[in-house]
């Protein structure tokens, strides 16, 4: 399956968006979608409107394209899903997620900023969704777990710059890593932490 999509993707864009007119050129009337494309659409109608809600139809209704356009890609609609699973929770995707330019800053900075991630509401949607599709596909749940060691180690290794022994650099970064999978799951029924409370936390957690 993986064979037949590296096939496509080096052939070029979709067929449904290359159709010639009669002269020859290409007619412009539908967009060139990528794999990407495809995904981020899906990943957005997760986000919106939940799993039950990222349909063939639905996602070529909204992007403009017939279905032709979607099997260049993929060969089913599983075979999104999982794209979208991997794009959202992969290495790639870490700089969009902040993760990356986050490392590049001094320690205290590093924290602080991490800190205020957990509170940014454009984040919230996609954490919730992919999260709860990870409670039922053994796939997306092993992405996930890949996606919080990352942050794990990032946070980690702060902890660790400000001189904490590795014991104690783990449990302080668990205790924040484990506060944003908390705030996940809890913000529809308890109040959302103000960026103040994050940061009296954090005061707390690089006590000595």
């Amino acid at each position: 399956m993986y064979a037949r999509r590296v096939q496509r993707e080096t052939r070029g864009d979709d067929p449904v968006a290359q159709q010639p007119t009669k002269d020859g050129s290409r007619s412009g009337r539908r967009p060139r979608l990528s794999l990407d494309d495809w995904t981020a659409a899906g990943l957005q109608l997760l986000v919106t409107e939940g799993r039950t809600a990222v349909k063939i139809s639905r996602l070529c209704d909204e992007l403009g394209v017939t279905k032709g356009s979607f099997y260049w890609h993929f060969t089913d609609i599983d075979d999104l899903m999982k794209a979208i699973a991997t794009r959202y929770t992969s290495q790639d995707n870490d700089a969009a997620r902040g993760l990356t330019s986050v490392e590049e800053l001094p320690v205290r900075e590093r924290l602080t900023r991490m800190g205020t991630m957990l509170v940014d509401d454009r984040a919230w949607e996609a954490e919730v969704a992919v999260r709860e599709w990870a409670r039922s596909d053994p796939q997306v749940a092993e992405s996930v777990r890949a996606l919080d060691q990352r942050i794990m180690t990032v946070v980690e290794n702060a902890f660790l710059e400000l001189g904490f022994d590795k014991d104690e650099a783990r449990v302080r970064a668990g205790t924040l890593v484990y506060a944003g999978i908390g705030f996940v799951y809890g913000r529809d029924g308890l109040p959302s932490p103000t960026v103040e409370q994050i940061q009296a936390l954090l005061t707390i957690l690089v006590r000595k």
